[in-house]
């Protein structure tokens, strides 16, 4: 119903930015009635024969739109604007993005359409000037229609590299029976250290983990931030049942925390990842 509730807003918003009103459309409709079909499918087959020669259209894409014949002409030279068209058009907008359709191919499939369809309704009707400004009043919500799926799959794909560069940025291992391992890579800011929190949690729950190595010899800067972060991470494994033990203590790191006048009398640390496996074995009763 909320789904339904927002094309209709849709068509209002259309509507209302492009000055396109109910009796256009219905002159628009009235008018393509009278081109013949033959000409319409000219219009069309020469849009399907382009579409195949320029190499820019994936096959399932070329197939679907033969098949949907019926319905874009209908739809498209009718101009047939509604809550429904816009949820229609919406969905086959996205297949051919998710399809590896760019949006310069699609816009120039929608241009190229729209061009022969203007063309029929100037050759049929003799006094054709209000039609054609109707016309192109759709044709910029066409093009809109397209936008907007365009930017919601950009922002969708974003969100998914997003979320791949996190899990990359956060990758937890499984080294030995209940212990796990985190190597920090880079720099650590507020953000990446609650996805850092979140992931170490998660497994040590998922895992049922008893210890945890959190390994930072890769980290570019430790300072105040940074050393605060850490503490809240082992002392967040604590509530959880897990000893964490830091790895890859530096000496300049050491000099660092202890010039910043950090407490970390409750952190384990140890200078090398091995040196912080063979505690985290020896200390879980397990042998090498």
């Amino acid at each position: 119903m909320q789904e339904n509730s927002t094309y209709e807003q849709l068509y209002d918003y259309y509507k209302t930015t492009y000055f396109l009103t109910e009796e256009e459309l219905e002159a628009l409709q009235l008018a393509a009635d009278k081109i013949p079909y033959k000409e319409k499918e000219v219009v069309f087959q020469g849009i399907i024969d382009w579409m195949e020669a320029s190499n820019l259209f994936p096959e399932i894409t070329i197939t679907a739109s033969v098949i949907h014949k019926e319905d874009i002409l209908a739809d498209l030279v009718g101009a047939r604007l509604s809550a429904r068209y816009i949820e229609r058009h919406s969905e086959i907008r996205r297949n051919f993005l998710a399809a590896g359709v760019s949006l310069e191919s699609f816009t120039q499939l929608l241009v190229r359409f729209h061009e022969g369809i203007t063309k029929l309704f100037i050759k049929h009707n003799k006094n054709a000037l209000n039609l054609i400004l109707a016309y192109k009043k759709f044709n910029q919500v066409d093009l809109d229609i397209l936008a907007k799926e365009y930017r919601e799959k950009m922002t969708r794909d974003l969100e998914k590299q997003n979320e791949a560069l996190r899990e990359l940025s956060t990758p937890v291992a499984q080294i030995w029976e209940n212990i796990l391992l985190l190597p920090l890579v880079g720099f650590i800011d507020s953000k990446r250290s609650k996805d850092v929190m979140e992931a170490m949690l998660d497994n040590i729950a998922d895992k049922q983990a008893k210890f945890f190595i959190l390994d930072i010899s890769g980290v570019a800067i430790v300072d105040t931030a940074v050393a605060n972060h850490l503490i809240k991470m082992t002392k967040a494994a604590r509530l959880m049942g897990a000893k964490c033990v830091i790895s890859g203590i530096s000496g300049n790191i050491a000099q660092t925390i202890v010039e910043l006048g950090i407490a970390i009398d409750e952190i384990e640390t140890t200078g090398s990842m091995k040196d912080a496996l063979k505690w985290a074995i020896k200390e879980s009763g397990n042998q090498l």
